[in-house]
C-alpha cells in the first residue's frame, strides 16, 4: 500500500472565492497563485505545513542568497521545486514498507490498552482548536484518521508537541522551541506570495540564517538513525528537524493508532559551562523581547510568548523593529531588507503586510489551546523609526492605564471596596472592568495603525514626525476607554456613596495619568529656567 503526498491529496488549501479542498504537493507547485493560503484542521497544524513547504523551497532553491536570487526564484514560480519532488517521489511516500515519510519503521504497534508502549490514538485532527484537542485521553477511543489527516499530524508532530512523559516511556520527552511561543507568519495576496515572503535568505557561505555544518539535507532525504543529541546541520535541518520518532498504524484504509517516542534534542550543554545552542540562531519566525531579571541590573532575552488573556497587538513593537536586546523575528528584518532593495519594483512587497502570529499556548507541560492572530501592519512600520517611536508612546500610554482596574491601596476599586468594607482583590477580579478595557482597544487600534502611518509632517528643522494629529486622539480614546470600562463594570453596585467615590478615584488617577507626561516636561523646564537664571546671577 502506499500514499505519496507528491501525488495524493492531503494539502488543504483555500481559494479565492474561499472554497476549500485538498492538493498534492505537486499540484500545489503547479497552481500555487490560484490559492489564497492554506487552512489546516487547527492554527498548529496549519503553520507546520508553511514550514514544511518552506523546507522544500529553500532545499530546492538553495536559497534565496540576496535579493536578485529572491527574484529569480519567484520567476522560477516553483518548476524547479515540482523537478524536485518528482525526483525525490520516494522519500515522500507515508507508507513505505522502509522508509515511510517522517517515521521511525522500527516502532511497533501496541495492543489495545492504554498500559500498551508509546502508542495512542491522536484525536485532536478531529478536535478543532479546543483545549481538548491534543489530549491522550481519546486512547483506544475508537476513532480513527484518514491517511490524509494522518500526514498532516505526521507533519505537526514536529513542530508542535508539548514535552513530559509519552505512554510506556521511561523517559522524559523534551519540549520544541515553538511550544508557547508566538510565530511569525507574513500573508500574501496569494499561496504563492506568502511562501516567497517567508523565504529567509539563506546562504550557507554566509552562515545565514545559520551556521551549516556538513550537508545540510532535510530529514527525509537522511539515513534514518536513532535519537541523537546534536547540533542542526543547517537550517534546511532545523525546520525538518526530528524532535518525535512517530509511526502510524492502519486498519485497511484508516490511521488507528500513532506510535510517539522521543527523538532529536538539540545540545543543552558543552563542557559543562554554558549552552551550545541558541536558538534564536536557528528560529527565524520568533520575537525576543528584553526582560529585567531579578537582579536589577541584569537583562535577558525572552521569546515572545502566546498568552491567551492578551492581544497581539500589545506586543506590536517587537514585531517590527529592534531596539536594546529585544528583536522582531528575522524573516522580518529580511524582508525590510526586500521593501528597501526592491522599492521600484511592482508587486514585490505588499504596502500593507498580514502578520499572522500562530502557536500552542501550553501551562507547563498542558497544552491549552491553538492559536492564531492577524494584524494587518503598513509595511513602512518595519523601516521609518521616528513612525515606530510613534507607535511605542501609544501603545505604553495604553498599557499605564491597566492600574486603573488594580487592586492596590488608592486605586478606583481599593476606594469602592474600602467603602463596601470588602476585599479589593476580590472585587477588582470580580468586575474585571480590564477586559472591557482591552476589549474595546482591540476595537480602536487596527484603525488607529493605519491612521498614524498616514500622519506624517515635516518641520521647519526638515526631520519628519509621527503622530502629531493622531496620537492625541488616540490617548483620548484611550482615557474614555477606561472610563466606560470601569464606569459600566460597577454599575451594578446600589451603593450610591460607593461608586461616587470610586468614580472621584477614576477622576483622580485618568487626570494623573493624562498628565504625567506633561507635567515631566514641565518639571525639565522649569529646572533648566531655574539654572540659567542661577547662571546670571
Amino acid at each position: 500500500m502506499s500514499f505519496n503526498l507528491t501525488i495524493e491529496k492531503w494539502i488543504p488549501v483555500v481559494s479565492m472565492d474561499w472554497q476549500r479542498q485538498e492538493v498534492s504537493l505537486i499540484e500545489l507547485f503547479q497552481t500555487w497563485e490560484q490559492w489564497r493560503e492554506i487552512q489546516a484542521e487547527n492554527p498548529p497544524t496549519t503553520l507546520a505545513i508553511y514550514r514544511f513547504l518552506l523546507a522544500i523551497l529553500h532545499r530546492v532553491y538553495q536559497g534565496p542568497t540576496d535579493v536578485d536570487h529572491w527574484l529569480e526564484i519567484r520567476e522560477n514560480n516553483g518548476k524547479k521545486a515540482i523537478a524536485y519532488l518528482k525526483k525525490y517521489a520516494d522519500c515522500f511516500d507515508l507508507l513505505h514498507p522502509q522508509k515511510p515519510f517522517m517515521q521511525d519503521p522500527s516502532l511497533q504497534r501496541g495492543v489495545e490498552d492504554k498500559k500498551s508502549p508509546h502508542a495512542f490514538l491522536a484525536a485532536e485532527m478531529q478536535g478543532g482548536n479546543t483545549g481538548t484537542v491534543f489530549c491522550h485521553d481519546h486512547l483506544w477511543s475508537g476513532s480513527s484518521l484518514s491517511i490524509s489527516e494522518a500526514a498532516r499530524l505526521i507533519v505537526k508532530m514536529q513542530v508542535f508537541d508539548v514535552y513530559g512523559r509519552k505512554t510506556g516511556v521511561t523517559e522524559r520527552v523534551g519540549g520544541i522551541p515553538t511550544v508557547g511561543v508566538a510565530i511569525t507568519l507574513i500573508q500574501g495576496s496569494n499561496l504563492c506570495q506568502t511562501l516567497m515572503l517567508n523565504m529567509i535568505r539563506y546562504d550557507p557561505d554566509a552562515d545565514e540564517p545559520s551556521p551549516v555544518k556538513g550537508e545540510d539535507l532535510p530529514t527525509w532525504e537522511r539515513i534514518n538513525k536513532n535519537p541523537q543529541i546534536c547540533i542542526p546541520s543547517g537550517y534546511i535541518h532545523y525546520l525538518t528537524y526530528r524532535w518525535r520518532r512517530t509511526k502510524i498504524f492502519l486498519d485497511r484504509d484508516r490511521v488507528v493508532q500513532v506510535a510517539v517516542q522521543p527523538g532529536d534534542r538539540l545540545c543543552e550543554k558543552e563542557s559543562g559551562k554554558s549552552p551550545s545552542v541558541d536558538e534564536k540562531k536557528w528560529e527565524c519566525a520568533i520575537a525576543y523581547k528584553e526582560m529585567s531579571t531579578k537582579k536589577k541590573d541584569e537583562m535577558i532575552t525572552v521569546a515572545l510568548k502566546i498568552d491567551l488573556n492578551r492581544s497581539l497587538w500589545r506586543d506590536s513593537t517587537a514585531l517590527f523593529q529592534s531596539e536594546g536586546l529585544s528583536c522582531p523575528p528575522r524573516i522580518v528584518n529580511w524582508l525590510a531588507t526586500l521593501k528597501s532593495e526592491l522599492e521600484h519594483t511592482e508587486n514585490s512587497i505588499p504596502k500593507i503586510l498580514g502578520l499572522q502570529i500562530f502557536g500552542l499556548a501550553v501551562d507547563d507541560a498542558k497544552p491549552l489551546s491553538g492559536v492564531y492572530e492577524q494584524l494587518n501592519v503598513p509595511t513602512i512600520y518595519l523601516t521609518e523609526r521616528k513612525l515606530w517611536e510613534a507607535l511605542k508612546i501609544a501603545i505604553a500610554f495604553a498599557e499605564s492605564h491597566r492600574q486603573i482596574f488594580r487592586s492596590f491601596k488608592g486605586s478606583p476599586y481599593f476606594t469602592l471596596a474600602e467603602s463596601l468594607k470588602g476585599s479589593a482583590e476580590v472585587l477588582s477580579n470580580s468586575l474585571d472592568g480590564e477586559s472591557r478595557y482591552w476589549l474595546s482597544l482591540d476595537r480602536l487600534f487596527p484603525i488607529f495603525l493605519d491612521e498614524l502611518a498616514e500622519d506624517d509632517s515635516t518641520g521647519i528643522d526638515g526631520i519628519k514626525r509621527y503622530g502629531q494629529i493622531k496620537l492625541p486622539e488616540w490617548k483620548q480614546q484611550v482615557q474614555d476607554a477606561a472610563k466606560t470600562a470601569f464606569t459600566d463594570s460597577i454599575g451594578a453596585i446600589r451603593d450610591r456613596c460607593a461608586r461616587a467615590l470610586g468614580l472621584r478615584s477614576l477622576s483622580f488617577w485618568l487626570a494623573r495619568l493624562r498628565d504625567e507626561e506633561s507635567e515631566v516636561q514641565a518639571t525639565k523646564k522649569t529646572s533648566s529656567t531655574t539654572k540659567n537664571k542661577g547662571g546670571k546671577k
